[in-house]
């Protein structure tokens, strides 16, 4: 009886005031007043630790069921908090690249590429030349987060863990002579298995025709893909002449101008 009726106190205690404060201090356990569950502590090391999983999949995942949604788990497989909508969960994240500058990499242009090219004085004509973009990791507007495992050596930038990456990539150029046809800044990868054969997998160009109509030559290309541990990428300029003989043609992908600085930056996508 005695046991059933501290039973009964209890439940009835917590039907008047359903709200719970939990701290180290016995002097403050009283609850905020808007808090249902309020966890108190004055040392980081006290902390609320909410349910694991080693993979998302191993987590129960009811679909259609409104009472389950809102709950959190976190996700050892990738080190994220997974919130679930009703049907599917869901990182919290998103891109954590765009929210955390640790998985983030910016690397600077610390000088111009110069390129030119004539055609011999027998048809036909027409030349192109092509040179890696300088870069570095140690400009007044470079870092490397402490999440993100890069590595540069010789104008190269190696990954060193694999995962999705967004590689975005800018520079200008100027042209002289009026026989350059065309002008490409490409982003060129090799495989870890063949880290010397460089294949360009996406590129932006400026024409003739562009030049023509007035455009100054910007280039600014970004792209999403996955990558391995020891994949390699560079950035290389590219041109093009073939009007007539004799006659130089150059071109000067630079570092820095009016329409902005040369630039190339790695994010690391966590979902």
């Amino acid at each position: 009886m005695k046991k059933m009726y501290y039973a009964l106190l209890f439940s009835s205690g917590l039907s008047i005031n359903a709200q719970v404060g939990i701290s180290s201090n016995p002097a403050d356990q009283q609850p905020h007043p808007n808090a249902i569950l309020d966890v108190k502590s004055t040392f980081p090391a006290k902390a609320v630790m909410l349910p694991t999983v080693t993979q998302i999949g191993n987590a129960t995942d009811p679909d259609a069921d409104e009472a389950f949604k809102g709950a959190i788990i976190y996700n050892k497989g990738n080190g994220s908090i997974y919130e679930h909508d009703g049907t599917n969960w869901r990182s919290v994240y998103q891109y954590t690249a765009e929210l955390q500058p640790q998985y983030l990499a910016h690397f600077s242009r610390p000088s111009d590429l110069n390129l030119s090219c004539s055609s011999g004085i027998l048809p036909p004509y027409g030349c192109s030349a092509d040179g890696i973009i300088p870069l570095t990791g140690t400009g007044p507007s470079d870092f490397i987060g402490s999440l993100i495992k890069l590595s540069i050596a010789s104008n190269v930038i190696t990954v060193n863990e694999a995962g999705t990456y967004r590689i975005t990539y800018r520079s200008y150029a100027v042209f002289q002579g009026l026989n350059t046809d065309l002008i490409q800044l490409r982003l060129q990868k090799a495989n870890s298995a063949t880290p010397n054969s460089f294949t360009t997998i996406d590129y932006k160009e400026f024409t003739d025709t562009n030049d023509g109509l007035g455009y100054n030559p910007v280039f600014n290309g970004s792209i999403v893909l996955q990558a391995n541990a020891g994949d390699k990428f560079r950035l290389q300029g590219h041109m093009e002449s073939g009007l007539s003989p004799i006659i130089t043609s150059s071109t000067t992908f630079q570092n820095r101008n009016t329409y902005g600085t040369g630039e190339f930056i790695f994010e690391k996508i966590i979902l």
